[in-house]
Order: C-alpha cells, then structure tokens, then sequence
C-alpha cells in the first residue's frame, strides 16, 4: 500500500557527502593516478586502504514495504481506505490508542482522561513535552484544532473537498470541544456514547500540527515522519529524532507499490524489499518452506461482502437481493480464493465481537414452492482489481459470482462505490475498533448512506435498523448492547442488503532478520519498534 528509495547498501568509500559510487570512484582513481607520480605504489596502496577505513562501513538502516496499492491521500481525518490508513498510523497519533494485540484503548497523547457520571463529557489530560514534527508544542489548543477542522464547516482547514466520513459516522455526537487550560482538553456529547473512548483511537481523531495542513504532507507527532511521496511508487518516510518514547531503531521506512502479489514475493525473497502484504493464499505454502521468510498472522478483525445498491431497481426488490445471496456458495470462494485461509461470513460482524449473533444460518435456502425472482436485465458487478487484506484475488471472487464483471482500480473503486454509481460490487471492511458499532452502523446505518462519502455503499435505508443502532451507541450496560446488535443482525439477514462472504485471516510476511513489527487486530502495521539484524 513506490520507485526504490534507498535500498541497497552504501560502497564502503562513499564520503559522507553521498556521491554517487560511481563518480566516487572515478574521483578516487584520478587521486590515485596522481599519488603514484609523487608518492609510489605502496604509498598509495596505504592511503586508499585508510581511506576506506574512515569511510562509513554500513548503510542507514531502511526498512522497504511492499503493497498492492498507492495511498489516496494522507490527511488522517479525511481518509477511509486502508493503503492512506496504512502510511498514517506510523506517522500521527491520538489522545489514546489500542494497546498493542488488543483493541482495548490506553494512554497515548493524553496521559489520563475522566468521564463525568452522565457519560457526557470526557475531559482528557495532555501529555507534557511532545512536539508535531514541524516543531509546534502539543498543547490543548493544538489538539483542539484536529477536532474543530472536522465539525466546523467555517474553520479556514475545513477543506473543501474533504468528505470527513469517519466524523459523520463515529463523531457526530460530539458537540463541542473545549480548552479547559493549557494542557486540558474536553469533548462535550449530545448524548451518551459507548464506543467513543475506542473510536477516539482510529486515524480520523488522531492529531496534526494546526500549522501545516496539507493532505499529501502529513505533520503529527508520530515516530516518524513524512519525506516524499511519488504517486503510484513510494511514499518515504524517516526517523523522528524528537519522539517522545523510544526512537525508532530503522532511520528510514519506506512503503512501496507493487501491483502484483507474485512480483511482491519475488522481492522478498531477494532482499529487494524487507516486508509486504496482501498475500496470495496460493504464496503461503513458499513462504512457510523458506528458510529466508517468516510469516505474520492477526485474527481476521474484517469482513468481505457484496453489496447491493438498494436504491437501483431492480435491486431494490429484497428477494431478488435474497434470490442473489442463495445462489452464492460461499464455502467455494473460501477454497478457490482464499484457499483456506478464511473463515466463511454469516454477518458482517466477525464472530469474536461482542454482540455477535451465531443464531444466523450460515447457508440460506430456497423454499421449494417458491418462485425465484427474476430480472431481464443483466446485473453488473463492479470489483477493484487490486488485492485488499480481506479480499486476495478480487477479480477470482468476482468471476465465481454470476454478472457481468466490471473492473476498477481502487481509488475509481472506492470513488465508484461512495457516489452510489453501482449496481452491485464487492468490497470489504477492516474493523477501526474491536467494536459491533464500527461494523454495523458504519457499514449499513442511514446515517453514513450519503453521496459522495457513503461507507454505506448498499445505501439501504431502514428506520427499525437505525433505531436500534441509536440504542446501542447510547448504551452503557455491554450486555444490553450485544443484544440490540443480535436483533440488528437479523434484520440485516431478512432484508439482505448485502452477502457477508468471508472474515480473511490478516496476513503479512517479512525477511527472517526482520524483527518487532506489531501486526495488530485492527490491521495496523506498526513499524515504531522494526529492527533489522
């Protein structure tokens, strides 16, 4: 989710002055021949060994990373594709965030936080001492700016052509956000909010310097930051030398575009780069048998699924949808697709969240005395072509499902499908949270069905299912949740405006001598604590 970067090690000559090797050694023979006039051979022979030993004898550590898909842009509040989510995670950060294998959300930018008995206010103290990578001191009113740019349709940052979907569909509750004093910070709500503190960990909150707001140049306080990005090739980033914990143990981390998985591979297995993703099922066997590799598995916190545009005739009618879904064999896709390595999907929800309704059949069946629904139209199914953690081979899944294919590249994918210009299409979702809310309402509430920015892409509207969603947000007790989310479900499976197909096994691979990388639940791919041996 680039062109080379800096990849290969220096020459043990090279000058700190980083000439290229092979002026370097031109300049180095020209020195040489002029020596031998004045000094003799052995002289030489001295010199030039010395020289090398003073030379640096190793390269700056860089990590390269191989993936399937460029960024679309780098504005943490206004992305929602993983490949933008991918490069920000190493480089902002917010008020809190997931401690590392689990979603459970802990101190990050703000020390501690206090929840007012009514559920809401959540007043969060600051972190002393941090500073954005163009130098600004993290104070209240910087942290306040990241959250007023998004709520605030006057603010001057409140970019244009930014959508802001992650405020509209987790945020929206958010009333006011208040400097309480220097190093305090308070967010008001309209009601209570189950999931905010989770929430409050995904890019869309997380933090940017209120002097430098630029969507392909991000500034955060993260352990490291951004370089260049040459679209469609690289997106370099470096060493932030003022981080507040731990200073990274590689000086540069570069993230490459590799269309093909099979060209990825390759690469991993020559050293060209030290990590990838998106992994062909049909690789895994290579790379279990390589002495050179090691693979890195996360439970599959995600779900793939075919969406139907409700508002299309003749998807409209829930029996044809219902119709679509029977004769899908989803246990085929598993074995073709993802060869195993996935589980078959009866909600949208994966089965280890909390609300998680197991009473869903897993196949669905035609009642013999019914007539199947039928349409003279020819159903069009629009399929990025680029792999996607949830979904390996886009273009297989989608030849196994009966319509005419129409192929997109994953930003006229994701553009496609958010302006509702679809009839049907398949698409996936890594979870942000851990939580029911950041499956089921994002994915399938009214709220976030909206031209332009929908993450409701069947742009299916259901009043029952919205209340319940309501219901769930504002409460507080885990097991009431769960319930009313179950209750949601089977509405989901009665009105079907999609097919939940597979939940991927997340999975990732690296060089051997590659260490402390933190593959986490949500799908993050966190390099803070990357080494190489």
């Amino acid at each position: 989710m680039q062109s080379k970067g800096r990849e290969h090690p220096r020459h043990p000559c090279e000058s700190a002055a980083n000439l290229p090797t092979g002026l370097l050694t031109g300049l180095a023979l020209a020195n040489i021949r002029a020596m031998k006039r004045f000094l003799g051979p052995v002289l030489v022979i001295t010199l030039a060994l010395s020289g090398c030993q003073r030379a640096p004898q190793r390269a700056v550590p860089s990590l390269t990373f191989a993936r399937g898909a460029d960024s679309q842009k780098l504005d943490p509040a206004d992305v929602d594709d993983g490949e933008s989510i991918k490069v920000l995670v190493n480089v902002c950060q917010g008020l809190v965030r997931f401690k590392h294998g689990t979603t459970d959300p802990e101190p990050c930018l703000a020390t501690s936080w206090i929840i007012s008995p009514d559920g809401l206010a959540y007043t969060f103290k600051l972190r002393a001492g941090v500073k954005f990578h163009d130098g600004t001191p993290l104070d209240a009113h910087a942290a306040a700016f990241s959250f007023l740019r998004q709520m605030d349709k006057s603010n001057p940052a409140h970019l244009p052509d930014a959508t802001f979907a992650y405020w509209s569909a987790m945020f929206n509750m958010v009333t006011a956000v208040e400097v309480v004093d220097p190093m305090t910070l308070r967010l008001r709500l309209r009601e209570p909010h189950a999931p905010l503190l989770a929430s409050l960990c995904i890019p869309a909150a997380h933090l940017i310097s209120p002097k430098f707001i630029d969507q392909r140049h991000p500034v955060g306080t993260g352990p490291f930051r951004f370089v260049e990005w040459v679209p469609n090739e690289r997106i370099v980033l470096e060493a932030n030398p003022d981080y507040w914990e731990d200073k990274p143990k590689i000086d540069r981390l570069i993230f490459k575009v590799v269309p093909d998985s099979a060209t990825r591979l390759i690469q991993l297995q020559t050293g060209q780069i030290q990590a990838l993703d998106g992994i062909d099922p049909n690789s895994l066997p290579i790379i279990r048998k390589d002495p050179s590799l090691k693979l890195l598995t996360a439970p599959g916190l995600n779900v793939c699924y075919l969406a139907f545009n409700c508002q299309k005739p003749p998807l409209d009618n829930k029996y044809l949808r219902r119709w679509i879904r029977f004769l899908i064999h989803k246990q085929d896709i598993i074995d073709d697709v993802y060869r195993g390595a996935a589980i078959v999907a009866k909600n949208p929800l994966p089965p280890f969240v909390a609300g998680y309704n197991d009473a869903i059949p897993v196949e669905t069946f035609w009642p013999k005395t019914g007539i199947p629904p039928t349409t003279k139209e020819v159903l069009h199914l629009e399929v990025m072509t680029n792999p996607r953690p949830y979904l390996p081979n886009p273009l297989r899944a989608a030849e196994m499902i009966k319509a005419e294919i129409v192929p997109n590249e994953w930003g006229a994918h994701l553009s496609r499908t958010s302006h509702g210009e679809h009839e049907m299409a398949l698409m996936g979702w890594v979870g942000d949270t851990g939580d029911a809310d950041n499956f089921l309402y994002v994915l399938l509430d009214k709220d976030t069905a909206t031209l332009g920015s929908a993450l409701n892409i069947c742009f299916w509207m259901y009043d029952a299912y919205h209340d319940l969603m309501i219901a769930a947000r504002r409460e507080l007790d885990p097991d009431k949740r769960a319930a009313l989310y179950r209750k949601a479900q089977e509405i989901v499976f009665e009105e079907c405006p999609m097919v939940p197909l597979a939940h991927a096994e997340s999975l990732m691979a690296c060089r051997v001598n590659v260490d402390g990388i933190h593959f986490e639940p949500d799908g993050d791919i966190l390099f803070q604590d990357a080494a190489i041996r």
